[in-house]
């Protein structure tokens, strides 16, 4: 946790250096808080471009570095005139305060929970997964390219951390974490940029709501970067514009017009690398609604002889910035291009979604702290909304009196784009179009309000209190809600991956994150998303929520790999002769290959469990593994076969727990199993965000809070965890207990939920000689028995387990 917030003030410094150097190259001399955007942009844009240089992020991190450095003893030696005025120390410590407060509270997820990790992990999404894996190779360079970043999904944020992660010895998942809080405060700081004529303590809680409104924590929340990044560059785009046009106090704009127009530029081409070609719709529409105002209102007139005289004076710096802008589009067209055609593709998925996110969340005002939660479930929904409206009129026509065309452009840019994503896009597209929305309506909303003047000045400034009073406790509401992923699952298989770094591994386990975790070795999983799917054989293909073993892939599929990694749970398929337990974890055990895996075939109908009853009468197993054919081809068992039988499991199913599932910690679920006397091995599917303590026959285990493997339509499903042994004497039902441990006092404290997803719960049965490999048995004679796999007697000879 500290280093997520240490990296966060790192990003924030750099964005602040960089921006600082480009506005002071592009002729700016007046300081302000948009450095911070700048910077940022100019960052994304370069990271982008250098990661791909040799020696990867290395190379890059020391580039960057030494233009900065370059670049910051310039502009202080030759480029500030002396008189250059500087920031009051009030303003500094307004901008501080604003960082501190934004960081401090985009934090509370981790203070919560007591550790770092993956924000939003199986609760809210998996797909930080896929951004984890991609970083890895920006950042290394190892394995095959990720065919998303083959066919050009935007990077740049990506390769920002993958520069500071390799300049810092940072991990990913902590300079994610560092960028989520990091464009969090960024925003914030442009936010003040627009907020100089208030006072100092309404500026500051306008600013830092900006940077967290309601649906900025909640994406915050669920480690959704690019829509947030992508809302600081808009409202950075409307600063610049805003900036390089209006007076303060008859001084002249903050920005002259090369630094205005140059930060724009900039801003915009950032959009493109963070979020791809669809971000120049908010920038277009942006500045040709800013335009159309001001020639409405009478404040501009183009004067076509002065530009051309303004062109004819800068031939030289324009023409090098068109040489830069055509090499950028040169080395970055390919992949736009490729990204372009699967525009279409993200448009009509739900992400994420289940529903429609309701348009009033983006006003800021939401009494429920699940923004996936449907209007009609969310009692107050409608007065909140009617209030955050209400604010945003008020403000609006506050911001418009005081000429503020930039803001209201990119308000109307963002209602824009979201009503034709209404119309035409998923639902899922609507709530990115809502998050870039929301803190511009909070900067439009509580600017206006606490700037207004008159003699109704002092009611719309109480009003405006009460707004912000309201939106904390929104944001407050959705950071409560925030999951935590947790890593201790993970550190194993990062143990593992260090014993097979750079070899084949077929990862067996149900963790999307898998491909991360297992970072430095060649992985492909039957679960697929990263880095690829490897096909699971036809009667066994995986759908989440089920678990995986060693025969969900065909054995020729399995000689792809020199390794492959399962779950320690009894409940899954014996091994095949050929593969070689190497290290075991708690949770997990390292098989070797070790020659060609016998070509053994699964009765259907055995799906993700470890094997099937063979009906009666018995009259063939239907089809097998040809061996002298391709991977999935299959040809009809024989009665020379022989079948591998297990002695047959009990399973308790999800719907036989004692309790509506998911419960709240703490709590417990309990369901009987009717087992016969001897010795049997428990494994449990779960999902936890406490720790939990299996009870059953004198066995007391603990388990750990996990939510590996989870998935939004399939809680409590996945992988199969070890549980532990127990002896049943007498026979009869057995009653498993799983207690919820209490959560920590921070959150009991302010009632954070925290929630336990039971899946099946399964009781394998150990032989009377103590073993538990599987009986060797003719297949014509394996009627009504508990068939593993089966194969020529060849096959299966000399079996061990």
């Amino acid at each position: 946790m500290p280093a997520s917030i240490l990296l966060a003030l790192l990003f924030v410094a750099l964005c602040l250096a960089a921006g600082r150097v480009v506005l002071r190259l592009l002729g700016a001399t007046r300081p302000t808080w948009l450095a911070g955007a700048v910077g940022f942009a100019t960052l994304t844009i370069a990271a982008a471009l250098l990661v791909r240089m040799p020696g990867r992020a290395a190379t890059a991190a020391a580039v960057i570095v030494l233009a900065l450095a370059v670049g910051l003893v310039a502009i202080r030696r030759s480029l500030v005139p002396a008189s250059a005025p500087r920031p009051a120390g009030a303003a500094h410590l307004g901008a501080l305060a604003v960082v501190a407060i934004v960081i401090a509270v985009g934090s509370i997820p981790f203070w919560l929970s007591g550790h770092g990790g993956v924000l939003g992990e199986g609760i809210y999404t998996n797909d930080h997964a896929a951004q984890l894996y991609w970083t890895d190779w920006l950042q290394n360079g190892f394995g095959p390219e990720p065919s998303a970043v083959a066919f050009g999904y935007p990077v740049g944020p990506q390769s920002l951390v993958a520069v500071v992660a390799e300049a810092t010895g940072a991990s990913l998942i902590d300079a994610f974490n560092g960028l989520l809080l990091a464009i969090a405060a960024l925003t914030a700081l442009t936010a003040l940029s627009l907020l100089g004529g208030l006072r100092p303590l309404a500026r500051v809680a306008a600013a830092a709501l900006a940077g967290l409104p309601f649906l900025g924590a909640s994406f915050l929340a669920q480690s959704a970067f690019k829509e947030t990044a992508m809302a600081l560059l808009v409202l950075a785009f409307a600063a610049t514009l805003a900036l390089g046009t209006n007076s303060d106090g008859g001084r002249g704009p903050d920005l002259n017009r090369r630094a205005a127009v140059g930060s724009a530029a900039l801003v915009a081409l950032a959009g493109v690398f963070a979020y791809s070609v669809p971000a120049l719709i908010w920038f277009a529409l942006t500045g040709g609604g800013w335009l159309a105002v001001l020639f409405v209102a009478g404040d501009q007139r183009l004067d076509w002889g002065a530009l051309r005289g303004a062109i004819s004076r800068r031939r030289v710096p324009l023409a090098l910035i068109g040489i830069v802008v055509l090499g950028i589009a040169a080395v970055t067209a390919g992949s736009i291009a490729g990204f372009s055609d699967r525009i279409g593709d993200v448009q009509a998925s739900t992400g994420r979604l289940i529903s429609p996110v309701f348009p009033g969340e983006a006003l800021g005002l939401w009494p429920q702290g699940d923004f996936r939660v449907v209007r009609g479930e969310v009692p107050g929904a409608l007065v909140g909304s009617a209030v955050g409206l209400a604010a945003l009129a008020a403000g609006a026509l506050v911001t418009l009196r005081n000429r503020g065309y930039a803001l209201l452009a990119a308000v109307g840019a963002g209602v824009g784009v979201y009503l034709w994503a209404r119309a035409f896009a998923s639902i899922y597209v609507e709530a990115k179009a809502l998050a870039v929305l929301a803190p511009l309506v909070i900067v439009v909303a509580l600017g206006g309000l606490f700037s207004a003047q008159g003699r109704h000045r002092r009611v719309l400034a109480a009003f405006g209190a009460v707004v912000a009073v309201a939106a904390t406790a929104s944001t407050l509401l959705a950071l409560r809600e925030a999951p935590v992923g947790f890593g201790a699952r993970g550190a194993e298989l990062e143990q593992l991956a260090e014993r097979v770094d750079g070899k084949t591994v077929a990862f067996l386990g149900v963790d999307r994150f898998g491909g991360y975790w297992l970072r430095g070795t060649l992985i492909r999983s039957p679960g697929g998303y990263v880095p690829a799917e490897v096909r699971a054989r036809p009667e066994k293909v995986w759908q989440q929520g089920d678990a995986m073993d060693l025969d969900t892939l065909p054995s020729r599929r399995l000689d792809e790999f020199r390794y492959a990694i399962t779950t320690t749970a009894a409940y899954q398929s014996s091994p095949p002769r050929n593969m070689r337990e190497v290290a075991r974890t708690d949770s997990f055990i390292l098989w070797a290959r070790e020659g060609a895996t016998p070509r053994l075939g699964v009765l259907p109908g055995e799906g993700s469990d470890p094997g099937v009853r063979a009906d009666c009468p018995f009259d063939g197993a239907g089809p097998r593994p040809e061996t002298g054919a391709g991977p999935e081809a299959e040809a009809e068992a024989t009665a020379d076969d022989v079948a591998a039988v297990l002695p047959r499991p009990v399973v308790g199913e999800k719907a036989q727990w004692s309790r509506v599932l998911p419960f709240q910690a703490p709590g417990s679920a309990s369901q009987s199993l009717p087992l016969r006397p001897g010795r049997w091995q428990l494994s449990l599917q779960y999902n936890s965000q406490v720790d939990l303590t299996a009870e059953a026959s004198g066995l007391e285990t603990e388990l750990p809070a996990s939510l590996a493997g989870m998935y939004r339509a399939h809680q409590g499903g996945g992988s199969f965890w070890p549980v532990g042994e127990i002896a049943v004497g007498s026979g009869g039902p057995v009653e498993v207990t799983v207690v919820a441990t209490e959560p920590n006092a921070l959150e009991r404290a302010v009632g954070a939920p925290r929630r336990v997803w039971l899946g099946r719960l399964a009781a394998s049965r150990f032989d009377a000689t103590g073993g538990s490999a599987p009986g060797i048995t003719p297949l014509d004679a394996a009627c009504g028995s508990y068939v593993d796999h089966f194969g020529a007697d060849a096959a299966l000879a000399n079996f061990t387990p």
